[in-house]
């Protein structure tokens, strides 16, 4: 008799980008954590301004601009859970900085030990294949654990 493999998620992360799904993504992935006695890791990506760094752009350098996205990323993320998170499980909101947000989702996933991505199939403005659609496919293909796509209702 076969026995089927057991998966223990203890550890999820859960990519946002604040849209309204990122809302409903939160919501779904706090019964998940309370149901299986997980941990959230709430990830946002803020897009590096290093390819751009060869350009002037007249009285905004680069890398004060860049500090200012990260600053204001880290302040969204603490309203975003603020105003939408209500679990009894813990969690830990991140914000990383990276040139392509499909590659820093895998590359934390793997960094932080997580056992379960959950991920929405769209993301800011609902463009399924041009924005976030095309990184939840990416994250799909190329993660180091399981994921589990939502599709926003």
């Amino acid at each position: 008799m076969s026995t089927s493999p057991t998966y223990s998620f203890k550890k999820i992360l859960v990519p946002i980008d604040f849209s309204t799904h990122s809302i409903m993504l939160v919501k779904k992935a706090s019964q998940f954590a309370e149901k299986l006695g997980a941990e959230l890791e709430i990830l946002h990506v803020v897009e590096s301004l290093t390819p751009y760094k060869g350009f002037v752009v007249p009285h905004i350098p680069l890398d004060s601009l860049g500090d200012d996205l990260n600053a204001y990323a880290r302040k969204k993320m603490e309203k975003f859970l603020e105003e939408n998170l209500e679990t009894t499980a813990p969690y830990r909101a991140t914000i990383v900085s990276g040139k392509d947000p499909a590659n820093e989702i895998i590359r934390y996933a793997g960094e932080v030990g997580s056992d379960l991505i959950i991920i929405a199939t769209q993301g800011f403005k609902g463009m399924p294949k041009f924005i976030f659609g095309s990184v939840t496919e990416r994250v799909l293909k190329q993660s180091p654990c399981p994921v589990l796509s939502i599709k926003p209702r």
